[in-house]
Parts: structure tokens; C-alpha cells; sequence
């Protein structure tokens, strides 16, 4: 090669790693990839409950239920149908109590609130007529109803899902509007 195309070559190379090198850092603070507008969340289940601020009850009780809430802290995935504190206040406080007083019965409700091995988002439920939940006995039933609007809302037993696909780095979330109870063993 003649001198004159070295010089081109090699100050063509030089723009192009540091245009390269200035770009890395802009990525990396792009909000649309990560951050407030991201759809991926590096923050497993339990910690976007606890972010959320408003699951005491349900995170109580997933630690009291045989740790529950360290398997939902691992790899996933996992859908949840999670009860937020209001919620919880629709159970008569004589039955909070002797739920929350029974580690393994409160397990059993508990691990009726989980699909295991799945990451389903809202429209994947709606196509199901039941769920298969970490309590082996049972299945949710799922269904929709028209509201006023015509807008279709979801329910996973009698609870309907008051917010949907919260996504996790290890499942998503969906908030309901009460427990989801399994049905008394007979």
C-alpha cells in the first residue's frame, strides 16, 4: 500500500473507534432501553412487591408460607396473581388471623396464587378456561366479563385483575381485587 491510502485507512479507523467508543456511553443511558419506559425489569417478583409499597400482607405471608418468598425470588418464571393490602382488608379480620396463624393452610392459598414455569401475560390468560397453580389439588378458573363499557375485564376465580402484565425479571405480576381461595379440602 502507498503511504497516501495508509493515512486515509488509518484515520478512517480512528473515526470509527471513537465514534464507536462515544456512542457506548449514550446507549447506556438511553431511558427507552432502560429505565422508567423499559418493558424488562431487572427486579424480581418480591422486590417489585416490595417496591410497589402497597403488599405488606401478601409479603408477610409468602415468608411466614415455608419461605415461599425466597422461591419466588429465584429463577423464574412465574406468573403471580397478587392480592394488594386492600385486598387483604376484604377478609373478615377473624379469618386474616387464623390464616395468617397457620403457616402451612396459608401456603396452600398462597401457592394458589402461583403458575409455575410460566410467564403469562393477560392476553394469554384470557384464552385459558383454568390454570394449573403451584397447589397441586387445584386450578384457577379463569373467565371475563363486559363491563359498563364493553371493556373486557379478566378474573381468575371470583377476584378480577384490577392491574395486569407487570413485568418482572423473573415472571410477571398481576394485581387482583381479593385472595384467591382454593376450595376447602373435603
Amino acid at each position: 500500500m502507498q503511504p497516501r491510502n495508509l493515512k486515509w485507512l488509518s484515520t478512517a479507523l480512528s473515526t470509527l473507534v471513537i465514534g464507536t467508543l462515544a456512542a457506548v456511553p449514550a446507549i447506556a443511558k438511553d431511558e427507552t432501553i432502560i429505565g422508567k419506559g423499559s418493558t424488562a425489569s431487572t427486579v424480581d417478583i418480591v422486590n417489585e412487591l416490595k417496591r410497589r409499597g402497597n403488599f405488606h400482607k401478601l409479603l408477610d405471608g409468602l415468608s411466614i408460607a415455608y419461605n415461599l418468598d425466597n422461591q419466588l425470588k429465584g429463577k423464574g418464571p412465574y406468573t403471580l396473581f397478587a392480592p394488594d393490602d386492600k385486598a387483604f382488608s376484604k377478609l373478615p379480620e377473624e379469618d386474616r388471623q387464623s390464616l395468617f396463624g397457620n403457616p402451612k393452610r396459608l401456603s396452600e392459598v398462597l401457592n394458589y396464587h402461583v403458575i409455575k414455569g410460566e410467564r403469562l401475560n393477560c392476553d394469554a390468560i384470557k384464552m385459558q378456561k383454568s390454570l394449573k397453580t403451584m397447589d397441586p389439588k387445584h386450578d384457577i378458573t379463569v373467565s371475563t366479563k363486559d363491563d359498563e363499557d364493553g371493556k373486557s375485564d379478566l378474573y381468575v376465580d371470583k377476584a378480577k385483575v384490577k392491574e395486569a402484565d407487570i413485568n418482572c425479571s423473573n415472571g410477571v405480576i398481576h394485581i387482583v381485587d381479593g385472595p384467591i381461595m382454593p376450595p376447602l379440602a373435603e
